[in-house]
């Protein structure tokens, strides 16, 4: 997050009510700051480059077509 996104975020909250404030202080504590996708172990480190991700799927999906694991020899 950068220096901005942050101060736009610290805005947002202080221009709050007490009683959103506390509904997002208990939204935070049910997510327990964890993303679905940073849970998945099969994304892992991809998961903040979801065009990353997608073009490696891409690419193995060809190559499977082109190159299969067993050629039948």
């Amino acid at each position: 997050m950068t220096q901005i996104q942050w101060q736009q975020l610290e805005a947002a909250v202080a221009d709050m009510s007490q009683a959103e404030k506390q509904r997002l202080a208990d939204l935070l504590k049910l997510s327990n700051g964890a993303s679905p996708t940073r849970s998945d172990p099969t994304i892992g480190l991809f998961a903040d480059d979801p065009e990353l991700i997608e073009q490696i799927i891409q690419d193995t999906y060809i190559a499977r077509e082109t190159h299969p694991f067993r050629t039948g020899e």
